[in-house]
C-alpha cells in the first residue's frame, strides 16, 4: 500500500515536471516559405545595423606575437596541419575590404584588435599599430559603416603568459580597453570587451582543443572568473576615457532542446546545459556576482561589484542548436546530439527558429538592447546560404515586430578566414579568398546579404 502511493507521488511528480517544461517551452514552430520571402525591413528599427563581422587574427595575418600563432605550431592541432600565415591578408587590404562592405550595402563592421600588434610587450605601445586601427575606423566611419570594435578574440600576447589565467590579464584588458578609447574614440562607439567566454573557456580547459589544451575543471572555472574580472574592468576603462561608450559582451547562444520530448530527464538536461553555457556569463554581470555553478566543477560565488552594470547591450551569437539527452555515465551525464535538420559543412543543424527564440529568451531574461554580433555557416558550395540568410533576417523581424529591441546584424562572416583548429576549409565568408594572391571574390548570398542590406530604414 505505501509503496503504491510513494510510485503514484513520484509518476505524478514525474509527469507534473514533464508539463511544466513543456507548457513553459511549447512546441517548437518552423518557419514557412512565405516566411522567408516576406519583407523583412519594414518591421526593423530606423538605423538598424546590418553588419558583417571578423576577428583579427582569422584575417589580417602575420600575428607572431598572439599564443594561437605558437599553437599552430605544434603538430596535430589544427586540421591538415594548416598555419594561419598571412590568413586573408587583411592587414594589407583595409581600404579594398571597405569598398567590398560598402557595395554589399552594410552600414556597420565589427572587428577585433590585434592585442600584441599594439602592446607587443606590456606597457609598451606601438603607435604605427594603432594609427593602422585608427585609420581603419575613419575610412568606415566615411563610408557610413559603423565600427563595433571587439578587445579580446580568443587571442592573447604571449608577454602574457598564464593567458586568460594570468593575474595580469584583467588590468592587461583594461589597460587596452583605455588606450583603445583614447585612440579610436572618435570614430567608435560600440565596443565588445570579449567574444564568447563560454566557448574560450569549454576549448581550452575542458574539451582542450585550444589553448593552453587542458582538460581541467578547476582552471575552467578560474579562467571564467578571471574574464568577468577583465570585462568589468575594460567596461571601466572605456567609460572612464570615453563616457558614451556603449559596452557589451559576444555570448555563443545555442538552442538546447530535449532529445526525447517525452522524457523528464532530458528536459532538465537540457535547461541545465543552457543555464551553464549560455546564461552564465551574463547572469554574474547582472548579479554583480562571480559565479557558475554546474555539477563537476568547483562552484563560484563571489561578490564583485564592479561587474554591475557593465554591459549596456546584450551581443548574441548564434549557429545551431544541439538535442539533450540525460545519459548516466557521460561527463556530467549529459549527451549533446545533433539535431535532425540540414546540416552546414561543419555538420552543425541549421535551425533558423532558434535565433528567434533565444533574441526573446535573452531580452525577457536581461531587459537590455541586443546585438546579434555573428551569424552565419560554413558552406562551400555556396547552395545553402542564400536561405539561410533570408531564414535568420525573418527571425530578427518577427523578433522585432514582438517588441524585442534587436539593433544590429553581423553575418559571419565579410571573408573566408582561419577557422581555429578547423583551418581555412570552412568557409564562411561572404567573399570568397584566393589562398595563393587573396583576391577577393563574391560568394553566392552575397547578393542576398544586400537585398536584405537595401531593404532596411535610415534613420
Amino acid at each position: 500500500m505505501i509503496l503504491g502511493i510513494v510510485l503514484a507521488a513520484l509518476l505524478a511528480a514525474y509527469a507534473a515536471g514533464w508539463l511544466w517544461f513543456a507548457a513553459r517551452e511549447g512546441s517548437p514552430a518552423s518557419f514557412t516559405p512565405a516566411d522567408l520571402a516576406a519583407p523583412v525591413g519594414t518591421a526593423l528599427p530606423e538605423g538598424f545595423l546590418w553588419g558583417t563581422a571578423t576577428a583579427a587574427y582569422q584575417v589580417e595575418g602575420g600575428s607572431e606575437g598572439e599564443d594561437w600563432w605558437a599553437f599552430e605550431q605544434e603538430p596535430g592541432r589544427i586540421a591538415r596541419g594548416e598555419r594561419s600565415g598571412r590568413a586573408a591578408d587583411a592587414w594589407n587590404r583595409v581600404a579594398e575590404d571597405v569598398e567590398l562592405m560598402r557595395r554589399l550595402g552594410a552600414n556597420a563592421y565589427r572587428f577585433s584588435i590585434g592585442w600584441s600588434r599594439v602592446e607587443p610587450a606590456a606597457g609598451r605601445f606601438d603607435g604605427a599599430a594603432w594609427e593602422h586601427y585608427a585609420d581603419e575606423a575613419q575610412r568606415l566611419r566615411g563610408a557610413g559603416i559603423e565600427p563595433l570594435v571587439t578587445l579580446h578574440h580568443f587571442t592573447v600576447p604571449r608577454w602574457l603568459a598564464g593567458g586568460v589565467l594570468d593575474p595580469g590579464f584583467p588590468a592587461g584588458l583594461a589597460r587596452l580597453a583605455r588606450e583603445a578609447a583614447r585612440r579610436l574614440g572618435g570614430d567608435v562607439r560600440l565596443f565588445c570587451t570579449i567574444n564568447e567566454p563560454n566557448v574560450l573557456m569549454f576549448k581550452s580547459f575542458v574539451e582542450g582543443s585550444w589553448p593552453p589544451a587542458e582538460r581541467d575543471p578547476e582552471r575552467a572555472v578560474a579562467a571564467l572568473a578571471n574574464l568577468l574580472r577583465a570585462h568589468a574592468f575594460a567596461a571601466a576603462a572605456l567609460r572612464e576615457v570615453l563616457p558614451e561608450a556603449r559596452v557589451g559582451v559576444a555570448n555563443h547562444l545555442r538552442v538546447f532542446d530535449p532529445a526525447r520530448r517525452s522524457n523528464l530527464l532530458d528536459w532538465v538536461a537540457a535547461r541545465a546545459t543552457a543555464l551553464a553555457f549560455n546564461w552564465a556569463f551574463y547572469d554574474s554581470i547582472a548579479a554583480g556576482r562571480l559565479r557558475f555553478t554546474v555539477p563537476g566543477f568547483p562552484k563560484l560565488d563571489e561578490p564583485f561589484a564592479e561587474l554591475k552594470g557593465s554591459a549596456d547591450w546584450f551581443g548574441l551569437n548564434y549557429y545551431t542548436r544541439d538535442l539533450v539527452r540525460f545519459a548516466p555515465g557521460a561527463p556530467g551525464n549529459i549527451e549533446r546530439v545533433v539535431g535532425p535538420g540540414p546540416k552546414t559543412d561543419l555538420g552543425w543543424e541549421i535551425y533558423p527558429e532558434g535565433l528567434l527564440r533565444l533574441l526573446r529568451a535573452a531580452h525577457a531574461r536581461y531587459r537590455l538592447p541586443i546585438h546579434v554580433t555573428e551569424n552565419g555557416i560554413a558552406d562551400a558550395r555556396g547552395t545553402l546560404r542564400p536561405t539561410y540568410l533570408r531564414a535568420h533576417a525573418h527571425a530578427l523581424a518577427e523578433a522585432a515586430r514582438e517588441g524585442v529591441p534587436v539593433l544590429g546584424y553581423f553575418h559571419w562572416s565579410l571573408l573566408d578566414n582561419f577557422e581555429w583548429e578547423q583551418g581555412f576549409e570552412p568557409r564562411f565568408g561572404l567573399y570568397r579568398v584566393d589562398p595563393k594572391t587573396f583576391e577577393r571574390s563574391p560568394a553566392s548570398g552575397a547578393d542576398v546579404f544586400a537585398a536584405l542590406a537595401a531593404e532596411r530604414r535610415e534613420p
